[in-house]
């Protein structure tokens, strides 16, 4: 009886074990220079300008660089972001609007987003930018460039800031919640 337990969790385990997907190396961005931006933990970036709140990972494993701006002041301003040299002019990503203070559905449709087109983002409303291709090609070890963001205020005031990123291989894909 003993002996029929120990063969039951032993087959267990190994079935377990071909059942668990491999650990995948990460290839993804990294902090290669001086930035402007504060640092918010690892892979982490941001700052308010001119009242907006804007944060930058580019250690999300749902897309390569995640931008989130929320206007939670007064104006609307427009906003830019992408390599400051050598992008595509196809589409580097997606970008969805939506309220802060809204429901999650409804709002415009996500909708392609190209090297830097200038966005409204209007008082009280988020946009979120998944920026999957932002060379327009796929990411590649040591593959570098400098993401420029754009801040433009209604009185015409512009504050750029810089984060220059390299392709680095760093540790393994995390797994994804079931």
């Amino acid at each position: 009886m003993v002996k029929n337990s120990y063969l039951c969790v032993a087959s267990l385990l190994t079935l377990a074990a071909c059942h668990t997907p491999p650990p995948r190396p990460w290839l993804r961005y990294e902090l290669d220079g001086g930035t402007e931006w504060s640092s918010l933990g690892a892979g982490k970036f941001g700052g308010t300008i001119h009242g907006v709140s804007i944060s930058i990972d580019v250690y999300n494993p749902d897309t390569r660089i995640l931008v989130l701006v929320e206007n939670t002041g007064n104006q609307s301003v427009k906003f830019r972001v992408g390599p400051e040299a050598g992008g595509s002019k196809g589409a580097m990503g997606e970008v969805l609007l939506r309220e802060i203070n809204g429901p999650a559905e409804g709002g415009p449709d996500m909708q392609s987003y190209v090297l830097m087109q200038p966005l409204t983002i209007d008082s009280g409303w988020r946009a979120t930018f998944y920026l999957d291709r932002p060379l327009g090609r796929d990411l590649k070890l040591g593959q570098y460039f400098v993401l420029g963001t754009e801040c433009e205020s209604a009185a015409g005031d512009r504050v750029r800031h810089v984060l220059p990123l390299m392709g680095k291989m760093g540790g393994t894909v995390p797994a994804k919640p079931k």
